[in-house]
């Protein structure tokens, strides 16, 4: 079964891959994402979140972007660039390996 996995950046070591299995979904809580290098994982989307209101209607906050869905999609390595803090003035680039089996 596929998992539905969240990475904190600040808890993860600049050392250690991110290890998935085929199917995973990963999530960043960032503005902004790509994929590196490698084809293990694929960009699924840069979001903002948001919430169904009582009408129905989908109610979205005014603001960046907040996270960075990534799917491992085959068995190999990848690397993938996040971005976090403000898109428009003082982002940071962090890269993260990932490890797909």
């Amino acid at each position: 079964m596929s998992r539905y996995v969240e990475v904190h950046l600040g808890a993860l070591a600049s050392s250690s891959p991110v290890r998935l299995q085929v199917g995973d979904v990963v999530r960043f809580a960032a503005s902004g994402g790509r994929v590196d290098e490698g084809t293990a994982v694929e960009l699924l989307g840069i979001f903002t979140p948001g919430l169904v209101g009582a009408d129905g209607e989908v109610i979205v906050p005014v603001g960046p972007p907040s996270a960075v869905l990534f799917r491992a999609c085959e068995p190999g390595e990848a690397t993938v660039e996040v971005m976090t803090g403000d898109p428009w003035r003082s982002s940071h680039i962090r890269s993260v390996a990932v490890a797909v089996t």
